[in-house]
């Protein structure tokens, strides 16, 4: 006897779970994303809607398609394609995810409330256990290394708390514009106080750009109690530096501003030392094969080639002769054109030890999306994920400009306008990041792809 199939509880559950899945690691997230996949493929078959789903979906349809096949022609010419075809192949269950979110939350309403629920149960318990952590150095339901500057709660050794708080939290204020709940708005400043509290104890930096870009984007546009805002700011401000005079041994204010100052002092960048040999890695490597790259993955492969490292050492020993030019005991040497014995001042003088510290540009990846792009995926793939930054740059123009010229903006668009911001903020071109192709980060990012075609197929 066939029973019929309850999407609505079936899709409602697996997609509200995701901001529990997210904190336990790529593995069940991964898992969870092809079972939404699959269900979705299952769905279209048996309700025949797969006509009306590509009616509503044509152009983005055809464009993870372009960019689906174009991954596989890119592992094809790569620099060692079973190493690349391990990420392209399966980036289909990333497609499916994307449409799977846009046809089930836009088809199920209540899906926009269970995960905006479940992401403020998580925060919670998030807070809790990183207030135990903070104050006792222990985890509630395990032993934890505790990180000076750092808070990692659930997350372990990964250290990405704040990053899983910063980009969910557009997705759950752009959701929580649509759903019918009481007092929705106070709820939101309780998420938007606890989110920020979390970041700066997780003493992700990056995580605190994404974070004032989002609650700037709505106060600016969604304007519900502003001045409670800027109360709970100071009141955040206050607890955040009561916190350090509590705990000396910890301070977490020193992550966010004087590494940073300090870190701009030493070599004029607001990137490590590192970062910058990771970036000029992969400019090289894009200079080598400009159209199509060195194939997915190539980065973490093609760094330690001779010719990258002999590049980094030239580019160390020119930083290194720089730096010690502006210090009084070495300047004269070098206005005089003497030799410098690179090796000898940087055996005495721990301070520019930095600088010649690693042998190359190497890592898993460049730490910038838009790098990584170039060096593995070339122009033509540098171009695909610039027409998703520009394309939600010009839809989030047009929302502000119908808020305050028009004057005609409804909830749909207000929605829209976080979830682009989300987008717009994790493909920000001038700041450090994960890999793009990280399973954990594929799944991030692309919810807010999947929130946003929800929207856009709602009328």
């Amino acid at each position: 006897m066939n029973k019929k199939i309850n999407y609505n509880s079936i899709t409602y559950l697996i997609i509200s779970l995701f901001p529990i899945l997210l904190i336990t690691g790529p593995f069940l997230s991964d898992i969870f994303c092809v079972i939404l996949g699959l269900t979705f493929v299952v769905f279209n078959f048996q309700k025949k809607n797969w006509k009306i789903f590509f009616i509503d979906f044509r152009p983005y349809i055809y464009f993870f398609l372009i960019f689906y096949i174009y991954l596989n022609i890119n592992s094809f010419l790569s620099f060692d394609p079973k190493i690349s075809f391990k990420s392209s192949i399966p980036f289909f269950r990333i497609i499916l995810f994307i449409f799977a979110l846009a046809l089930f939350t836009s088809t199920f309403n209540k899906i926009y409330k269970g995960f905006y629920l479940f992401f403020l149960f998580c925060i919670s318990f998030l807070l809790l256990d990183s207030l135990i952590q903070y104050f006792f150095e222990e985890a509630i339901f395990r032993k934890v290394e505790v990180h000076k500057n750092r808070i990692s709660s659930f997350f372990g050794d990964e250290l990405i708390m704040g990053s899983y708080v910063s980009r969910l939290l557009p997705i759950i204020l752009g959701c929580s514009i649509i759903i019918n709940l009481k007092n929705k708005y106070l709820i939101n400043l309780l998420i938007i106080f606890i989110s920020g509290f979390l970041i700066v104890l997780s003493g992700e930096r990056l995580a605190g750009f994404y974070y004032i870009g989002t609650i700037l984007i709505y106060f600016i546009l969604v304007k519900k109690y502003f001045l409670t805002f800027m109360s709970i700011i100071l009141i955040s401000t206050s607890i955040g530096f009561a916190l350090n005079i509590v705990n000396l041994k910890t301070s977490f204010i020193d992550r966010f501003y004087s590494n940073t100052l300090n870190q701009f002092n030493e070599i004029g960048s607001i990137y490590s030392y590192r970062h910058t040999l990771h970036y000029k890695t992969a400019y090289e490597m894009f200079l080598d094969k400009k159209i199509f790259g060195n194939g997915l993955k190539s980065f973490r492969y093609k760094c330690s080639d001779a010719k990258y490292e002999s590049i980094i050492k030239k580019k160390q020993d020119k930083d290194f002769i720089d730096l010690i030019s502006k210090d009084e005991k070495y300047k004269n040497l070098i206005n005089d054109n003497k030799k410098i014995d690179i090796k000898k001042i940087n055996k005495k003088e721990q301070r520019y030890r930095y600088i010649l510290e690693f042998k190359n540009g190497c890592n898993t990846h460049p730490h910038n999306i838009y790098l990584e792009y170039l060096s593995e995926l070339g122009f033509l793939g540098f171009i695909l994920l610039n027409l998703i930054f520009v394309y939600a740059f010009i839809k989030l123009l047009l929302i502000v400009f119908k808020k305050f010229f028009l004057k005609s903006v409804g909830e749909i668009d207000l929605a829209k306008s976080m979830l682009l911001t989300g987008i717009l903020l994790q493909l920000f071109p001038l700041v450090p990041s994960g890999s793009f192709f990280n399973n954990w980060m594929l799944i991030v990012f692309h919810l807010s792809i999947g929130f946003y075609l929800s929207l856009v197929k709602i009328k």
